[in-house]
């Protein structure tokens, strides 16, 4: 019932744009690791790490995870254990699900496949990992190679048919697991035979998605890379400059291996565009504290203020307090 609540006060905020709120996040992300095994030429913990050497890298402990879930508990029902690394880089995952679990929310965790074993897949299923993501950008070793740098196609299906032999062994209907493939130049002309291949294998669903520049620096990486897809439906997503309107400051929080506390998933990391801790800080305080709100009066009236206050929605909006504001992003 709490949740039900929640939900339409949630729903009442968004449609209202309030600048304070009465609901706690629906749905949050704690970053389980921010280091990576792989070498994404477009990601900051991968290809472009040397261009965020000022991120300070770790794992995220169950203390931290367990005290900042808890602040979020009972309203919260849903929340991704990644954001910017690999989740399986961090030992803990395992129990930070199973006490998700034992409160009835459910997880979901996206990986590259590469640290998997059939250990892992039958702690994922006995913690009660809700939906498994499996980031696969390709049909080929050559083409999947092309941008999931250090990565090995086999060792994906290989993993990806034990964990679909591993529920059926465990009489498990979970995790749900979901086939993930960017969208590049050089794999769509796979898109059809890679969901058949995939649906013959037996796994839940298939999701392709568009590529991010995320900078201008990833947009000139991507063109000297011939990375843009000629598919218009799949064309590289893009908001900075553009935003008018966000659900995140309503019914989301994004929450670093640290406990730093995030508006959105984009400048995690960032320290500049932290907001708090959701350990050491006051749940409220931050929630409807004055930085939160100046976020939601920036979105709803598109208008910066007087008072200078650092945040990704200037970015997002293209809407900054002073003209020799950095543009962090762009």
């Amino acid at each position: 019932m709490q949740r039900i609540i929640n939900k339409l006060f949630s729903k009442v905020s968004i449609i209202l744009r309030t600048t304070k709120v009465f609901n706690k996040p629906t749905s949050a992300i704690f970053e389980m690791s921010n280091k990576c095994n792989l070498i994404c030429p477009l990601c900051s913990t991968g290809g472009l790490k040397n261009q965020f050497k000022h991120i300070q890298r770790g794992i995220m402990s169950f203390d931290i995870f367990k005290a900042g879930l808890d602040k979020l508990l009972p309203e919260v029902s849903s929340i991704l254990l990644y954001n910017w690394g690999e989740p399986f880089l961090n030992k803990n995952v395992f129990q930070c699900i199973e006490y998700a679990y034992k409160h009835n929310v459910k997880t979901l965790l996206s990986t590259n496949m590469m640290l998997y074993s059939e250990e892992i897949g039958k702690k994922l299923i006995k913690a009660g990992l809700s939906k498994l993501i499996v980031s696969c950008d390709g049909l080929t070793q050559e083409t999947y190679g092309k941008y999931r740098r250090e990565g090995n196609l086999n060792k994906i299906i290989d993993s990806v048919n034990n964990i679909i032999g591993l529920k059926k062994e465990l009489q498990s209907e979970i995790p749900f697991i979901e086939m993930q493939c960017v969208v590049f130049k050089f794999n769509e002309n796979e898109m059809e035979e890679y969901e058949k291949f995939w649906r013959a294998q037996g796994v839940d669903s298939i999701n392709f998605i568009r590529m991010s520049y995320m900078s201008k620096l990833g947009k000139d990486i991507s063109r000297r890379l011939d990375l843009v897809p000629i598919h218009n439906e799949y064309q590289p997503y893009h908001p900075y400059g553009i935003v008018k309107k966000c659900m995140e400051l309503y019914n989301h929080v994004t929450i670093d291996w640290n406990g730093d506390w995030y508006t959105c998933c984009f400048p995690s990391g960032e320290k500049e565009y932290r907001v708090g801790n959701i350990v050491t800080d006051d749940f409220w305080g931050i929630w409807n504290g004055e930085n939160y709100r100046y976020c939601r009066r920036l979105l709803k009236k598109q208008k910066s203020e007087g008072q200078y206050c650092e945040t990704m929605c200037h970015d997002c909006t293209g809407i900054y307090p002073k003209k020799e504001t950095k543009r962090f992003w762009e």
